[in-house]
């Protein structure tokens, strides 16, 4: 590729692209859920008791919205870019309840009808807010990122192969706004592609380009030539260090002297964490028991009508510290499954080959009708709230695993089960069912790692939207 293909090439795809308009697009996204969470906790005390608040006014707290844009500035939330989930729940969560303690708190020294029920109302609205706008920025980002003005223009500094991995991650997902416009190898001297992106050799005329196209951030991927020249060129440089089984939450820099070192803490193995985990999951079990139970005992009857049977099934896994429990779900299959099992395997090779890698068919001709519901909607497993309920899971942890899944785990076995697993994770929602053994303990490892209480929420939050789109279930 020519320099002036290249022009052409970056002014096609990046010319708009800005952390400008990225941080602008998420800041109205954020206006409207703060309004949003406001309205909705006007509108469920007007609905208790229409006396006690005016639901319509819950619209002149607009006023309110340009100081609470501006702490969600400080805290760092603009442009919103890379951002790791859990430190923006911390962030959003924290800030909404300053924000509306602090309206709460000027209301209480105004002369207000129903101050009362406006102050209750607003402090309402921040776990409102906390679920609200995480969800909702999750939602823009994966709509804005198919758009050219979304995210950030970055040059990858790579020396060969050294890139690939975060080359094709940033291409992958590009609701991380991170989007390479250019890759500049060490190994390399003539300009050519990768990936569908420019390469180039460092050299100054290339630099002079970059420079002459305002891009401003570059990401360092091991690569092998002195980087102190680079930062003259970029306002923002990243290094991408192969530190893999590094926390990357829970992660602090040392400074030895002058040498660069990093801290990091496993927080699931501090007694205060597991304490507060288990308060935490004690109290879903009790705000959800209102849907759960009935849920639990409609779906029952179903399952009683509809299929010869038992209603529950439990299969055995194994849990924290190699313990086997009864992981129980609602009966999806045959009462005969297991030896159907035998018989499929015996006369289908390909339903065979795909058995002996993810120990799943992704059409499996044993599932009853109704079972087949249950496993789309994600409704077989609420039995497992009475496994969460007796301490053998969490509600959020590694996927619980079957004893002949434990040597693909390797030599992650025994740290995956150091902790509880857990009725959703990282694996269910991050493809569940589509995804192989390989990225499932590389996913539960990273929550094991960066075990935070902002993380259990996040999770939280995708899974509802998982379950709702019912994809990678079956």
């Amino acid at each position: 590729m020519t320099d002036e293909e290249f022009k052409k090439y970056f002014k096609k795809n990046f010319w708009r692209t800005s952390s400008f308009t990225s941080g602008a697009a998420l800041m109205v996204i954020d206006c409207i859920g703060v309004m949003l969470s406001i309205g909705i906790t006007f509108f469920i005390i007007n609905l208790i008791n229409h006396s006690w608040i005016n639901f319509r006014s819950f619209v002149t707290y607009w006023v309110y919205l340009p100081p609470t844009m501006v702490v969600f500035y400080a805290a760092g939330l603009y442009p919103g870019l890379v951002y790791p989930p859990a430190d923006e729940v911390k962030k959003l969560g924290l800030c909404s309840f300053f924000i509306f303690a602090g309206i709460a708190l000027s209301i209480t020294v105004e002369d207000v009808e129903d101050k009362l029920a406006i102050v209750v109302a607003l402090i309402c609205a921040a776990p409102v807010a906390l679920i609200l706008l995480p969800a909702a920025r999750e939602f823009a980002r994966h709509l804005f990122s198919k758009n050219n003005w979304f995210g950030v223009p970055a040059v990858i500094y790579v020396s060969g192969n050294s890139g690939d991995v975060i080359i094709d991650r940033l291409i992958k997902r590009k609701d991380l706004g991170y989007k390479p416009c250019l890759i500049i190898d060490s190994k390399s001297w003539i300009p050519g592609e990768k990936m569908g992106i420019p390469l180039y050799p460092p050299s100054e005329q290339t630099f002079n380009m970059i420079k002459s196209f305002g891009i401003k951030v570059a990401i360092l991927c091991d690569y092998d030539r002195d980087t102190t020249y680079i930062n003259s060129y970029y306002r923002y440089t990243i290094q991408i260090p192969r530190l893999n089984d590094l926390s990357t939450i829970s992660t602090n820099v040392r400074d030895f002297g002058g040498i660069l070192g990093f801290s990091s803490t496993h927080n699931l193995t501090k007694p205060i964490s597991l304490f507060w985990k288990r308060c935490i999951d004690l109290l879903l079990l009790l705000l959800s028991s209102p849907v759960t139970i009935p849920v639990l005992l409609l779906v029952s009857l179903i399952v009683k009508i509809t299929s010869p049977g038992p209603i529950f099934y439990g299969h055995k896994r194994i849990g924290k510290n190699g313990k086997e429990f009864k992981c129980w779900k609602f009966r999806s299959m045959v009462i005969d499954a297991d030896k159907q099992l035998e018989k499929i395997l015996a006369e289908n090779p390909e339903m065979r080959a795909e058995w002996e890698k993810d120990r799943k068919f992704t059409n499996d001709p044993r599932v009853t009708k109704i079972g087949k519901i249950l496993r789309k909607t994600s409704i077989d497993e609420i039995p497992q709230f009475f496994n969460i309920f007796t301490g053998e899971m969490s509600f959020i942890g590694p996927r619980p695993v079957t004893e002949p899944e434990l040597a693909k785990y390797g030599k992650k076995s025994d740290f995956i089960l150091s902790v509880q697993p857990g009725l959703s994770g990282m694996w269910q929602i991050s493809g569940r069912s589509d995804t192989g053994y390989e990225e499932r303990v590389t996913l539960d490892s990273y929550y094991i790692q960066n075990w935070s209480v902002w993380l259990d929420i996040w999770i939280i939050i995708k899974t509802v939207y998982v379950v709702l789109r019912g994809k990678g279930a079956y």
